[in-house]
């Protein structure tokens, strides 16, 4: 019987290694993301949050959607950052159904900039957080 604790690991197989571990840690994290939302209850209470004088951002993503994740931490940082320019609103539209169905989102991310309630501006696509940072800008 061969011992293989001492064996050399091929590129190959380090390469592998190194994927899996970070898909395993990406994965893992998709549950920890975008926590934010759980104070939105149901339509009325976004109705509510969407309603202000200042300019609101709305980032409708689904954990699943690879650009929506990407995006992120962007829309995070802006969250904090800008709080007194910006809201910053999470909606996770597969728990928040009836929240995408009334604002037809049918592609993800999509990114609503309201007013007083109403929607001055709409994006569908990831963005860079500088190209988000020129939206908030231009519609402040």
């Amino acid at each position: 019987m061969k011992r293989f604790v001492n064996a050399p690991i091929s590129n190959a197989a380090k390469f592998i290694f190194s994927f899996l571990l970070v898909l395993g840690m990406s994965l893992s994290s998709c549950s920890n993301q975008k926590s934010e939302t759980a104070e939105l209850v149901d339509l009325a209470s976004f109705e509510e949050s969407i309603g202000d004088s200042k300019l609101t951002m709305v980032d409708f993503y689904a954990t699943w959607c690879g650009p929506c994740m990407q995006m992120d931490p962007f829309v995070k940082e802006i969250k904090l950052e800008k709080k007194d320019l910006v809201n910053v609103i999470q909606v996770d539209t597969d728990k928040f159904t009836e929240i995408a169905e009334k604002y037809q989102i049918d592609a993800l991310p999509t990114l609503i900039f309201f007013k007083e309630g109403k929607i001055v501006h709409r994006e569908v696509g990831g963005r860079s957080k500088e190209d988000l940072l020129k939206l908030i800008e231009q519609f402040r």
